[in-house]
C-alpha cells in the first residue's frame, strides 16, 4: 500500500508539472527534449538546482523592481552549463504560483527565453519556435523572438518572418521589436520591407529598434555577432538604407529615434546616404552627418 501511495504521489507530481510557458512540441520534439534533459541532469545537476532556485525566489525579486519587471535574465545567465534547464522550465516544470503577480510571471517567462537564446544552442530551436507560437504577453512574446533570433539558424529567420506577418497589433509589434537579435540578411531585408511600408508609429519604432539591434556595428564585432560573418556588411548596409530612408520621411520621435539607430548602425554607406538626402533638411543631415565616424 505504501509503495502503491508513492507511486500515486508521483505521478501526480507529472501530471501537474507544467512548464513556463504553455509550450505545444511534437512527439519527437518532446522526446529529443526529455532525453536531452535527463543526460544533462547527470552531468550538471547544480545547473537545475540553481535554475529551480531563481524561480523559488520570484515573489521576493518580483516585490524589489525598480520598474515595470524585474530583470531576471542576468541571474539565469550566471548559471554555468543551464541550458537544458532552461529549457526544461520554459517546457516542461517551471510554471510559477499562479497567486503571484503578473508582472512577476512575465519577468521569469522572459527570462528564461532570453536566457535560453543566449546559449545559442540550435539544438533549443524546437522549445523557442513553440514558445513563440504561444500567446503570451507582448513583452514575453517579444523575448521569445529576441530568444529565438540569436540562434541565428535558417529556420528561426524563417520562422520570424512568417510569425511576423501572421501577427497583428501588438503581437506583431512585440515580434518585430525582438527578431532583430536575428542577425542574418533575410531579416534584415524584411525588417528595412516593413519600415518602408509602415505607417503606424509604434510598429515603425519597434522596427527601428530591430535595424538597430540587427545592424549594431559594435555587436558585429564580437564572437557571437553574427552567425555567418560574410552577410556582416550586408546587414549594416541594409539597416543604414532604411533608417536613413525613415530619417528622411518622418518627424518628431520616429526621426529621433532613427537618427539614434543610424549612429549605432555607422555603417560605411552612412556620410554617403545622408548627402543624398541633404536637400531636404540640410541642417538637420549635416548635424547628423558630424556625428558619424
Amino acid at each position: 500500500m505504501k509503495t502503491l501511495g508513492l507511486v500515486t504521489m508521483l505521478v501526480a507530481q507529472v501530471v501537474l508539472a507544467k512548464g513556463a510557458l504553455d509550450v505545444k512540441l511534437s512527439g519527437a520534439e518532446l522526446t529529443t527534449l526529455q532525453r536531452e534533459i535527463a543526460a544533462s541532469k547527470k552531468a550538471n545537476p547544480q545547473a537545475f538546482i540553481a535554475v529551480a532556485q531563481v524561480r523559488a525566489q520570484m515573489a521576493a525579486i518580483d516585490a524589489k523592481k525598480r520598474g515595470r519587471f524585474a530583470p531576471v535574465t542576468p541571474r539565469l545567465n550566471s548559471i554555468p552549463n543551464a541550458t537544458w534547464a532552461l529549457a526544461e522550465a520554459i517546457a516542461l516544470d517551471g510554471a510559477l504560483d499562479e497567486t503571484l503577480p503578473l508582472s512577476a510571471r512575465i519577468a521569469w517567462q522572459s527570462g528564461l527565453l532570453e536566457a535560453l537564446g543566449e546559449q545559442r544552442d540550435v539544438k533549443t530551436e524546437a522549445v523557442l519556435i513553440a514558445a513563440l507560437a504561444t500567446e503570451p504577453s507582448p513583452e514575453v512574446l517579444r523575448s521569445a523572438a529576441d530568444g529565438l533570433g540569436r540562434l541565428g539558424s535558417d529556420r528561426a529567420a524563417s520562422v520570424l518572418i512568417a510569425a511576423a506577418g501572421a501577427r497583428r497589433g501588438s503581437a506583431r509589434e512585440a515580434v518585430l521589436a525582438g527578431m532583430g537579435s536575428c542577425r542574418r540578411t533575410s531579416v534584415a531585408g524584411f525588417l528595412a520591407t516593413q519600415l518602408s511600408l509602415s505607417t503606424f508609429e509604434k510598429e515603425q519604432l519597434a522596427l527601428v529598434k530591430s535595424l538597430s539591434v540587427i545592424g549594431n556595428e559594435w555587436a558585429l564585432e564580437t564572437p557571437a555577432g553574427a552567425p555567418v560573418k560574410a552577410e556582416v556588411p550586408q546587414l549594416r548596409a541594409i539597416a543604414a538604407g532604411a533608417l536613413v530612408k525613415l530619417f528622411s520621411e518622418a518627424s518628431g520621435n520616429v526621426r529621433q529615434q532613427a537618427s539614434d539607430a543610424i549612429l549605432v548602425v555607422n555603417a560605411p554607406e552612412t556620410k554617403v546616404l545622408l548627402a543624398q538626402i541633404r536637400v531636404k533638411d540640410p541642417a538637420a543631415v549635416d548635424a547628423l552627418i558630424a556625428k558619424t565616424r
